[in-house]
């Protein structure tokens, strides 16, 4: 078991739970779709048997690591627009090869895709182009699809009876799917829908069997199964947690509200992000938290930045300058980001064939050596985002620990600068040890079977538009359209009235309730009966209107 004296990490070696299971026997599914890497979770809870979560380590193209639980996130497709390569194998070189051969396009980096358009906006994010003729959705349930079937096929090997099994309880089992901290409403029905198409529930029952978690809030307890840590907290204590993944970096800050019976969590604090949606989702995602769009594939873009820019300024044909980056930057990715620790040490990266020599740009047989300095430049401006996210998250307040998990988590650079940085102030930082294994996964499933969050604070204020009494002499009034209601009043359309408001805790049990007046000309054709848009506000504010002066909202979806 960990310490945590000092900077700790976590033992990820698979361990039951507390007590028997106590309720029906049913089978749950944690997923991570990454952005450059994914990985599947599940537990079959059997009644009155120890509880246990297993990630699935078997995965084509993967033979010689059967541990990893990890996969890249890629998905080749033929002209025809089916699907004919996943995961590892995609990677592979024949895989590489026959895509050459047979005009095959590659999907890669496609959650990004998926992020809100403000989230892209802020960011300036280049975005690879999808397939041609394939729709993103496609592309999510064809890779929700691959993953369903090796995960069947991993549990019909390692549960005894598995076929049968599987084959008994598919039908009620229970999807847990991880998502960004800024993803909300919409991003979960494309999810659901997803889902449903890959095979995964029935339409009827997709509501249901298919919920939602924020990676953040899987990873605290995949941390809490993994160590000791839910023994240290006591009632009052704050914690925080940075997961660190491909694309994004999400913190979120939690206190104890109680240690025992069971642990009992809420969320501190929100984060500052403004756009309003209808709402038809459950509220168990709404979780508040910083996210930033500074995860790993981010210093592999300032790396491709860097070698473009170099190898051109070398004068290279420039269908070499796009080879010989496109090889540099494939051994970065696995090799030189994975292992940078400081500035002190340089590296190297294969660019090119090994009789290819360049003085001019520290080249020799085909290989580019890295000072420390230029790597350092890659990894700081993600490392700027997300200590300032976490700097904001603890501004102010007491946290003795913060756990640092997701795949960028992993870095050594990363992990040395948290040290550094806020060890000092007396903030333990507690890491994970298992590079192999994706812990958002691992922690869906355990958030499903224990969840110990009992508040949330609310990603978005909750209301619906309402009519006010129309008063001409009040300039917020002048220039709305009005009109006269059956009851002779004249009005106007297009008021937020406000049912719960966005960053105060709420007990994740809470029903939030506000009475309304409908006036209608026919009651009796509507008695017992109407339905109305409930939207999701994401802004800091409480907003006078909903709509504008037209009776529009470029912000309504």
């Amino acid at each position: 078991m960990a310490s945590l004296r000092g900077s700790s990490a976590i033992d990820a070696a698979p361990k039951p739970f507390r007590g028997p299971w106590e309720g029906e026997s049913k089978i749950v599914i944690g997923i991570d779709i990454g952005t450059t890497q994914s990985g599947v979770a599940f537990s079959y809870l059997q009644k009155d048997a120890s509880q246990t979560v297993l990630r699935v380590t078997r995965w084509p193209g993967q033979e010689a690591h059967s541990q990893r639980g990890k996969i890249p996130t890629v998905v080749w497709y033929d002209t025809n627009m089916k699907a004919v390569s996943f995961g590892a194998e995609a990677l592979s070189y024949q895989a590489e090869e026959e895509a050459a051969d047979n005009g095959w396009f590659l999907a890669k980096y496609f959650k990004l895709h998926l992020h809100p358009e403000d989230m892209k906006a802020k960011h300036d994010l280049k975005l690879d182009d999808l397939p041609p003729g394939v729709p993103l959705r496609q592309i999510y349930s064809d890779f929700l699809g691959y993953l369903l079937k090796h995960t069947q096929l991993y549990f019909e090997d390692r549960i005894l009876d598995g076929k049968q099994i599987w084959e008994k309880y598919k039908p009620t089992m229970e999807v847990i799917i991880a998502h960004p901290n800024g993803w909300g409403i919409r991003e979960q029905t494309f999810l659901r829908t997803a889902a449903v198409e890959a095979g995964f529930a029935d339409p009827d029952k997709a509501s249901s069997r298919i919920r939602f978690v924020t990676e953040a809030e899987a990873s605290v307890h995949y941390c809490i199964h993994h160590t000791n840590l839910g023994n240290q907290l006591k009632p009052g204590t704050n914690f925080g947690v940075c997961d660190a993944g491909g694309s994004t970096v999400d913190t979120t800050l939690y206190s104890v509200v109680s240690a025992q019976p069971v642990l009992k969590l809420e969320e501190k604090r929100a984060s500052a992000c403004k756009s309003l949606y209808p709402v038809w989702c459950d509220r168990s995602s709404f979780s508040e938290a910083t996210g930033v769009q500074a995860g790993a594939i981010f210093v592999d873009f300032e790396a491709e930045k860097y070698l473009r820019r170099t190898l051109s300024g070398a004068g290279l044909p420039p269908e070499d300058v796009d080879d010989y980056t496109k090889a540099g930057i494939k051994q970065f990715e696995a090799f030189a980001k994975r292992i940078f620790q400081d500035e002190t040490v340089e590296d190297s990266v294969t660019i090119a064939h090994s009789r290819f020599n360049n003085t001019s740009i520290r080249t020799r047989r085909g290989r580019m050596t890295l000072s420390g300095s230029t790597l350092k430049s890659f990894f700081d401006a993600c490392l700027k985002e997300i200590v300032s996210s976490v700097d904001q998250q603890l501004e102010g307040l007491t946290v003795p620990y913060v756990l640092l998990v997701g795949g960028f988590g992993d870095s050594p650079y990363i992990r040395k600068e948290f040290k550094k940085r806020y060890e000092p102030k007396g903030c333990q930082i507690t890491l994970t040890n298992d590079a192999t294994a994706k812990a958002v996964a691992e922690g869906a499933v355990i958030w499903s079977i224990a969840n110990s969050v009992c508040s949330r604070a609310p990603r978005y204020s909750f209301g619906v538009v309402c009519s006010l009494p129309f008063y001409p002499w009040l300039p917020d009034h002048q220039g709305r359209q009005t009109h006269v209601a059956v009851n002779g009043q004249r009005v106007i359309r297009g008021a937020w009235s406000q049912i719960v408001k966005k960053g105060i805790a709420l007990d994740s049990e809470a029903v939030c309730r506000e009475a309304f007046i409908s006036i209608r000309g026919n009651a009796a054709r509507h008695m017992g009966y109407m339905s109305m848009d409930l939207l999701a506000y994401s802004g800091d504010d409480t907003p006078t209107w909903a709509l504008d002066r037209s009776g529009k909202s470029d912000k309504l979806i």
